[in-house]
């Protein structure tokens, strides 16, 4: 009975270590005042370069007139991922077909 409450609290305590630490990530890259270190620099460039790529619109790209949506890219992306791992073609179609 002991061992069992020694392994929850062990686990307790880890998931707690673990919850403080995302908060304290999470406050870094929240802080836009805050001086960069060399822990947290490159963790402030990746949200301002995503937002400089996809320009804060659902558009990813524009293909001559061909506008696909940020949607209509993931769908593609699994698309192409699932005809790799050689699904079958039924899925493929019906995904195909969300497309439309």
């Amino acid at each position: 009975m002991a061992e069992n409450q020694n392994e929850f609290d062990s686990m307790r305590n880890d998931a707690i270590r673990r919850v403080r630490e995302m908060q304290r990530r999470a406050k870094l890259l929240a802080a836009p005042e805050s001086v960069p270190t060399h822990e947290n620099e490159g963790k402030r460039k990746q949200p301002e370069l995503l937002s400089s790529l996809f320009g804060g619109s659902k558009e990813l790209f524009d293909l001559s007139g061909i506008h696909i949506d940020e949607e209509k890219a993931l769908i593609g992306l699994l698309i192409y991922i699932l005809y790799k791992q050689e699904a079958d073609i039924k899925l493929l179609l019906a995904l195909g077909y969300l497309l439309l």
